[in-house]
């Protein structure tokens, strides 16, 4: 079995070189996850802009649909108060904002971060990064113990 030597502060660790292929495999797919979720560059035409801003913004009467998704007569409605705050020069903060304010959090489909919304965001990515480190700091043991 190959080894790796891995410096953590001024100690060595012992690593089997498959455990270091599956960290960079990790690693990568992290990091393709995190470029996935950047923001997107701002939207100029205000159709794409509405429709964008329609897919993250739930229908209050349809059942997990968003105004973009449902043929409901009021989300037809809400998509014409959206174009116009979009037509109005409204930023999507405001707008978001403006649904909130009416109808509650939870018709924002992508949930803002702060509060609870920052808990559902770094939730997994600290589960991630700790379920990682358990298995790293076993593996430690059981190379240090052999």
């Amino acid at each position: 079995m190959s080894y790796m030597k891995l410096w953590v502060g001024n100690r060595s660790v012992k690593i089997r070189s498959k455990s270091a292929v599956g960290w960079l495999i990790a690693f990568a797919s992290l990091s393709a996850i995190v470029t996935g979720l950047w923001p997107a560059a701002d939207v100029v035409d205000p159709a794409v802009r509405t429709q964008r801003l329609a897919t993250r913004i739930a229908c209050p009467w349809c059942d997990g649909q968003s105004l973009a998704e449902s043929g409901a007569d009021v989300a037809a409605d809400l998509r014409r108060v959206l174009a116009q705050k979009v037509d109005d020069g409204w930023t999507d903060a405001e707008i978001f904002a403006f649904f909130s304010d009416r109808y509650g959090e939870s018709i924002l489909l992508d949930p803002p971060l702060l509060g609870w919304g920052l808990v559902l965001w770094a939730g997994p990515v600290i589960a991630l990064i700790a379920g990682g480190l358990v298995i790293a700091g076993k593996r430690v043991r059981s190379a240090s113990d052999a």
